[in-house]
């Protein structure tokens, strides 16, 4: 008899298969939980995260959003934000193990490897048997809006369908909608997010309003997306580039490009940018020599059209070479801006561009618009 043929061993297999989760709770930065969630993976934990124990409540502090003064900033981008380690008032640190571990003797190597005097607090419990692939793909539905269609490989024609219906209440023909296939990875723009939804509204109205945009320059380009939906709409004679910090996604967007079968291309930029954790990104990136920066060439005024969804501080340092890049009338789309933050981000760019304002909005975000002036100053 094999060993999974007999009941108690095939038990005992079967338990030892299945995840535990194992949380530590209200870690304070002197418990250093970057260095815990490392720790946890060396000793075989399947997976770590770190969450932030105080979000939604009274005391919660964003250390992730932009905050609306110049000494805030300060306070959240200097010190480790080069290198990634902002850290919240009180984290939880949550690992999955087999059920090979004991939880009760991962709790005690914690104290004795960090020299806690006492166990830290904790939560024992049973993460659910299920497909988890399934589960993420079925909470990501097809996206329409802008007059694209985004999917990801995993949807069918009728996840299509029953999303125009959704959306229309009735059927109505899929040509009038351009497809976009997009990889789920890590880079931003899935077309949920009402920055990409405004970007994509407006690259449709400027390429309907423009047929003399031949270059288009995605600033910040994550997932492509916005690339991709301007050279679906022009699909000869429009070639688009994007500039991105993440190698990681450059490789998603590069992907998504191929098999969307258009002629876009991404790059991280020559220039290092304004803050820490930028060029740190920048320079592991030209390390690893996975991706390419962007050719000298591409960084005069080269491009027609922009279209940039970061965030506003990024957007703001980099006023100058984004409209170094683009030729006198080029439009420019912007997003990634908060309500409060609009009219920063129009006076930055009023230095550079005609016309500029608050477009349009959507669920606290906002898209500024402008146009390269035609008698630009030297850069």
């Amino acid at each position: 008899m094999s060993a999974t043929s007999n009941p108690v061993v095939a038990e005992e297999l079967n338990s030892a298969s299945k995840l535990v989760s194992l949380k530590f709770i209200q870690l304070t930065k002197r418990t250093e939980p970057c260095l815990l969630a490392d720790y946890l993976m060396e000793i075989g934990a399947s997976s770590v995260s770190i969450t932030d124990h105080d979000a939604n409540s009274e005391e919660e502090v964003p250390i992730f959003a932009e905050p609306e003064d110049s000494k805030s900033l300060a306070t959240v981008v200097g010190g480790d934000a080069g290198v990634g380690n902002n850290m919240w008032l009180r984290s939880d640190v949550t690992a999955h193990f087999t059920g090979a571990f004991d939880p009760l003797v991962v709790v005690d190597n914690v104290r004795t490897a960090f020299d806690l005097g006492t166990s830290p607090r904790f939560e024992v419990d049973q993460v659910p048997d299920l497909d988890w692939v399934k589960v993420v793909q079925s909470s990501w539905k097809p996206c329409l809006t802008g007059g694209f269609i985004l999917r990801f490989p995993w949807h069918t024609d009728e996840d299509i369908r029953d999303c125009i219906q959704e959306n229309f209440g009735l059927l109505r023909n899929t040509d009038r909608y351009k497809e976009i296939q997009l990889e789920g990875g890590i880079a931003f723009g899935t077309g949920e997010h009402p920055t990409t939804q405004l970007c994509l509204e407006w690259i449709t109205q400027t390429l309907q309003n423009d047929n003399h945009i031949e270059l288009f320059l995605d600033y910040g380009a994550g997932s492509g997306v916005l690339g991709i939906a301007a050279c679906k709409l022009k699909p000869h004679g429009l070639q688009a580039v994007g500039v991105e910090i993440d190698s990681d996604a450059i490789q998603i967007a590069d992907s998504n490009s191929a098999s969307n079968n258009v002629c876009m291309k991404s790059y991280l930029p020559r220039h290092l940018g304004e803050d820490d954790e930028s060029a740190s990104l920048i320079m592991k990136a030209v390390q690893r020599s996975q991706v390419e920066v962007l050719p000298e060439d591409m960084t005069g005024p080269r491009f027609d059209a922009c279209a940039a969804n970061i965030l506003a501080r990024p957007l703001i340092s980099l006023t100058e070479t984004i409209a170094s890049m683009l030729k006198p009338g080029a439009p420019i789309g912007l997003s990634g801006i908060l309500e409060w933050q609009g009219e920063e981000v129009v006076e930055a760019y009023a230095e550079y561009f005609d016309n500029v304002k608050i477009e349009n909005q959507r669920g606290g975000w906002v898209l500024v618009s402008g146009t390269r002036k035609l008698h630009p100053q030297n850069l």
